[in-house]
């Protein structure tokens, strides 16, 4: 048996105990039935999944392994959040079902991604959604599918082989349209990108961010921890894991700590 198909069982396993056994079957069948979408009820939410894609995994590891999940706050002073990276919005649905006061401004690039999370947050308010990719610059990036998935496309500034194209905002674009004096939480999610984000154009916008949940990507794409690290260096900071992300609490800010368990 190989370590990748326990981990495969493990995991199945750990999603029906978490589910259920009559839950996990009727997402099953319907998952399986004729049609290209499901929707699936889970705690009060309504999610569209894709078949034939990688959504589904990103409703296991979202919404029901709760990767975004923060279990304490000292602050209840969170009104803003930047999710970079958002899929399909199921990390915006966690966000909105936890922070429901707060202004979620929601980046995905590609096209498709684009519009499920738009169809899975339109019954949020103060979402945004924004169909660009995060860069350090403006300009027009390709779309590379890596093969992972639909959760796996990213933006590239090279000739590689592409499935479109697309605009890219700094995140100084995003503070000064929407006034930004403090972001209170920064999910980073960008299959690689963030090896440019934290290389050139960070000092404006760095300080103003309490929190970041990042996941780093350098197994295909070497420095994106060297570059991420070497640019939060000059700030205060706690630092843990939780899962594959990297979640980082700058203790340095006016407002205080925000801080994940």
């Amino acid at each position: 048996m190989t370590s990748q198909f326990k981990k495969k069982v493990v995991t199945t396993l750990r999603y029906v105990y978490k589910v259920g056994i009559i839950k996990s079957v009727l997402i099953g069948l319907a998952m399986s039935a004729s049609g290209e979408e499901v929707e699936v009820k889970w705690k009060g939410r309504n999610y569209h999944i894709r078949k034939h894609s990688s959504d589904f995994k990103v409703f296991r590891a979202v919404s029901v392994f709760g990767q975004y999940n923060i279990s304490k706050i000292t602050s209840n002073n969170v009104k803003t959040i930047v999710d970079l990276g958002a899929n399909i919005g199921f990390s915006v649905m966690h966000f909105k079902s936890k922070f429901p006061n707060a202004h979620v401004i929601a980046v995905e690039p590609e096209k498709n991604n684009y519009d499920q999370l738009v169809k899975n947050v339109k019954d949020y308010k103060d979402v945004d959604c924004l169909q660009n990719a995060i860069w350090y610059s403006q300009k027009n990036l390709g779309i590379f599918d890596s093969g992972l998935g639909e959760y796996g496309f990213r933006v590239v500034d090279a000739n590689q082989k592409l499935v479109g194209s697309v605009d890219a905002i700094t995140m100084d674009d995003i503070i000064s349209r929407y006034k930004l004096q403090t972001i209170d939480i920064l999910k980073i999610d960008i299959e690689g990108a963030e090896k440019e984000l934290f290389t050139y154009n960070y000092e404006n916008w760095l300080p103003k961010v309490r929190c970041i949940v990042i996941e780093l990507h350098d197994s295909y794409r070497p420095g994106c921890a060297t570059a991420f690290f070497k640019a939060i260096s000059s700030r205060e900071f706690d630092i843990f894991c939780k899962g594959e992300d990297i979640v980082i609490t700058f203790t340095d800010t006016k407002q205080g700590a925000v801080k994940y368990a």
